[in-house]
């Protein structure tokens, strides 16, 4: 009888376990690959490939991540995905998808849900090039950020930009931006509603 292993849980646990199963350093289940293991997404925080590097002590405030794992060939939307949190044990819900935006976006929104409550509020960036413009200049960044509640900017609070096209991916820390610049559709315009009839109204 094989026993089941029993994967911890937490963003840091699992990409430490990740690391075991990947250099064979753990009695892991035959079948099972490294890629099915719940790690963080690489280019996320706390990840592979991640700008921000990886810092043993855990910030002192939750800080978002995005955690993810392979299904096994031949399943449809072979990619899962979960928001996690580098501060606690927190684990959103599981969605699937391709990624690039399908599945993945939606856990990001999770794990800034709850490390950021009312994150939805935030101002929006409206212009594909103001969102390089912005953060880099001090005046109009301190004008956006004023409007953030008090810490979070410290505590690396999401950006958030209007999305060019459907499914825009969220954007992990990168570039020297210790924070998510997180894709958000749009308000609906009013242009293409006819004008009021006045003389209707009185």
């Amino acid at each position: 009888m094989t026993a089941t292993v029993t994967e911890p849980t937490g963003a840091r646990a699992r990409q430490t376990y990740y690391w075991r199963v990947r250099t064979a350093r753990t009695r892991a289940l035959a079948k099972q690959s490294a890629a099915q293991t719940w790690h963080i997404q690489p280019g996320h925080p706390g990840g592979a490939y991640c700008d921000l590097g990886h810092e043993r002590d855990r910030p002192a405030h939750h800080a978002p991540t995005l955690l993810s794992r392979s299904r096994p060939p031949g399943r449809r939307d072979e990619q899962e995905f979960r928001g996690g949190c580098l501060t606690c044990d927190w684990e959103g819900p599981v969605h699937r998808g391709d990624g690039y935006g399908d599945g993945d976006n939606e856990a990001v929104e999770d794990a800034h849900d709850h490390a950021f409550p009312g994150w939805r509020t935030l101002p929006p960036i409206t212009r594909v090039k103001d969102r390089w413009k912005i953060p880099q200049r001090r005046g109009r960044w301190n004008q956006l950020t004023s409007l953030y509640p008090a810490g979070w900017v410290d505590q690396g609070a999401p950006l958030l930009a209007w999305s060019r096209h459907r499914r825009e991916a969220h954007a992990p820390p990168h570039a020297g931006r210790p924070r998510y610049e997180l894709r958000i559709d749009q308000p609906p315009s009013d242009r293409g509603e006819p004008p009021t009839d006045q003389g209707a109204l009185f």
